[in-house]
C-alpha cells in the first residue's frame, strides 16, 4: 500500500507542478496513476487531503536535502548559522515547493495555516531548539528560552525565504546580503559573538 500511496503522490506532484492546485483534479490524478477513482479515494479522502500529504512529504524531503548539504560543524552555533544559510539557499532555488507556493497565493495561505504546517514547524522548532540547548550547555550560546528563540528564528527564516511577501530595496535583493543580515541578527540575539 505504501508503494501505491507514493505512486499517487509522485503523479500528483507532477500534475500540481505543471498545472497548479486549482486546475488539477482527482480524475486526472487517477488517470495518471492508471488506477480507479475508487482506489484513489481509498488512499486519500479528497484533493486537499492528497495535497496535504504531498506537502508534508515534500517538506520532509526538503529538510533532509538541507541537512545533507550542510556539512559538518562541531560548534552548535556554527551549525545553526549553516542551517540558516543552507536553507535560505535551498528555498531560493527553483524547486517544487517554492514554485507551487509562489504561484498560488490562496494555496500558500492555506498551507501556512494548516495543521500540517504546524506539524512541520514543530519538528523544525525541536531541531533548532536542540541546537540552541547544546550551544547553551557548551557555553557558546547565552541562557535563552530555546523553544521561543527557535520559534522566532524559524519565523524570521520563513520571512526571509519562501514566505517573503515584499521585495527588498534595490541593492538588498542579493541573497548573500539578506542572508548575512539575518545570520548576524540571529547570532547577536543568542550570543555576543559576531557572525562569521
Amino acid at each position: 500500500m505504501d508503494d501505491l500511496r507514493e505512486l499517487i503522490l509522485d503523479k500528483a506532484r507532477e500534475r500540481f507542478d505543471r498545472f497548479g492546485y486549482k486546475k488539477t483534479t482527482m480524475d486526472e490524478i487517477s488517470r495518471d496513476c492508471r488506477i480507479s477513482k475508487k482506489t484513489l479515494y481509498e488512499q486519500f479522502q479528497d484533493k486537499e487531503n492528497l495535497f496535504n500529504s504531498l506537502y508534508v512529504r515534500e517538506c520532509r524531503m526538503a529538510r533532509e536535502a538541507i541537512f545533507a548539504r550542510m556539512g559538518e560543524a562541531g560548534d552548535p552555533l556554527d551549525r545553526l548559522v549553516m542551517l540558516l544559510r543552507t536553507a535560505i539557499g535551498y528555498f531560493n532555488e527553483d524547486n517544487f515547493l517554492t514554485r507551487l507556493l509562489r504561484d498560488d497565493y490562496a494555496l500558500f495561505t492555506a498551507c501556512f495555516t494548516s495543521e500540517h504546517q504546524r506539524l512541520i514547524d514543530n519538528e523544525l522548532i525541536a531541531i533548532i531548539a536542540g541546537m540552541i540547548n547544546e550551544g547553551k550547555e557548551r557555553g557558546a550560546i547565552r541562557d535563552v528560552d530555546e523553544e521561543i528563540v527557535a520559534y522566532a528564528g524559524l519565523k524570521l527564516f520563513q520571512a526571509f525565504s519562501y514566505m517573503r511577501t515584499a521585495r527588498f530595496p534595490d541593492g538588498k535583493e542579493d541573497q548573500d546580503y539578506y542572508t548575512g543580515v539575518l545570520v548576524d541578527f540571529i547570532v547577536n540575539a543568542v550570543t555576543s559573538r559576531k557572525a562569521g
